[in-house]
């Protein structure tokens, strides 16, 4: 692996793996380095000190192999540890609250915007100040669901499941109280309940932070010129917990066409 550079790509869980999807799709040039710090999911009911620690600890764990970019794949830590990550390393440092509040921010047709987070990324403000810098009149209307991370993480995300719907629905109704067109699925996890979402309120223009976040990266390697012309990436998977629980419910996030076996990280 010496003499490969790698995107580095981290999350709390197996949220991320949404992320690391898109970019396989939008740059499969790339060689794809993902972690995933099982043992400490979720981070979004975590301190910010805590996340803060745990973040640096997971970019420490892909800094031991040769990077030429990170992901930080977990809106939470992208909205809680951003600014102590680009202190601490010097790597070009890629997040994904930046690229949705963007294309929210473009997409809404009457300036109200709803945020679905975790608590800790709705408590930042983060996707609220970021949507201001890109449209100053928006009304931003933000909603933590605590409830979604472990559901997805254990399964359960499809559209016909009556849990699901009945979770999504009490989130989904104090949001769209409000008059919302446009709606962030603000954490990494929450793209596999797109259909479930859409099925609930389907005029909503529902916008998937790791879709933006890959067509980001894409153009931000393009500029410092990072970018990979040629071959075919190769992928490598790590957790801190629970690999065979990883390799069984990887397929869910990375799509049916490709398979993921994940080893142990030792950190």
């Amino acid at each position: 692996m010496s003499d490969t550079q790698y995107i580095g790509i981290f999350d709390s869980g197996l949220g991320g793996l949404t992320v690391a999807k898109s970019i396989i799709h939008t740059m499969p040039e790339e060689n794809i380095l993902y972690f995933g710090d099982t043992a400490h999911v979720p981070y979004g009911t975590k301190s910010h000190k805590q996340i803060r620690e745990l973040a640096v600890n997971d970019v420490r764990f892909l800094s031991r192999f040769p990077l030429k970019a990170v992901v930080v794949a977990c809106n939470t830590a992208d909205s809680v540890a951003m600014g102590t990550l680009q202190e601490q390393f010097d790597l070009p440092i890629f997040g994904v609250i930046e690229p949705a509040s963007h294309k929210a921010a473009r997409t809404t047709r009457n300036n109200r915007i709803g945020i679905m987070a975790t608590s800790a990324t709705v408590r930042s403000g983060a996707y609220e100040k970021a949507i201001h810098r890109y449209n100053e009149n928006a009304q931003v209307f933000q909603k933590a669901c605590p409830l979604l991370v472990p559901l997805v993480e254990n399964g359960r995300y499809r559209k016909d499941d009556p849990v699901v719907q009945i979770v999504l629905k009490e989130y989904l109704d104090e949001l769209t109280a409000n008059g919302i067109d446009t709606l962030v699925l603000g954490c990494t996890h929450y793209p596999l309940l797109s259909e479930a979402v859409q099925s609930i309120v389907p005029e909503l223009t529902v916008i998937s932070s790791s879709e933006a976040a890959a067509d980001a990266l894409k153009r931000g390697m393009k500029e410092l010129g990072l970018c990979e012309t040629e071959g075919d990436g190769i992928q490598h998977y790590y957790v801190s917990d629970d690999a065979e629980h990883f390799e069984e419910n990887a397929r869910v996030f990375l799509g049916e066409d490709m398979k993921a076996t994940a080893e142990l990280a030792q950190i």
